[in-house]
């Protein structure tokens, strides 16, 4: 692969990035926000342990979020060329899950090398990951359904094949 063709390649991804930032990065980047509120700032958390819950799930939605407009803006076309909405839904579901695990990782590195306390175990951890990943579930599966049906009808005459009853 040529110098030039790598270059056009990084910025095809680079604009891709960007745009998918503007669009899309607001909702992590709200749910982080509210985290870190709540966590760092509030102690939330200490005092209502099971805001854990509805968190990890709307962090999996927003995730699912960000992945699912990512795939969909124009930008993405040259990166990863045109997707069908169930691959779409599918990508995004696969990079929810990966999100989740690698979102549990960086609490354990937290809680290993800086002493916090985010995990509570492996009960916790797992329960997060499963929240995280049903939360995307059910956000993929409402935009997914929406995208469908927002998809032009077939006329009676293309159901029916065009057939001429001649």
């Amino acid at each position: 692969m040529s110098a030039r063709r790598v270059v056009r390649a990084a910025e095809r991804w680079s604009r891709w990035l960007a745009t998918a930032v503007r669009v899309a990065g607001w909702a992590p980047l709200a749910v982080f926000s509210a985290h870190v509120l709540a966590s760092r700032l509030l102690g939330t958390y200490r005092v209502f342990p099971s805001l854990d819950v509805p968190m990890h799930l709307v962090g999996g939605a927003a995730i699912g979020y960000f992945f699912w407009r990512s795939l969909g803006i124009r930008e993405s076309r040259p990166v990863i060329g045109a997707l069908t909405i169930t691959t779409a839904s599918l990508l995004s579901l696969a990079a929810t899950g990966t999100t989740t695990v690698f979102w549990e990782f960086a609490e354990w590195l937290s809680d290993r090398y800086l002493g916090t306390h985010a995990q509570d175990g492996l009960n916790d951890t797992m329960l997060d990951m499963l929240l995280g990943f049903v939360g995307g579930l059910a956000l993929l599966t409402v935009a997914s359904t929406h995208a469908y049906r927002e998809l032009p009808q077939p006329t009676p005459a293309e159901t029916l094949g065009n057939r001429n009853p001649s």
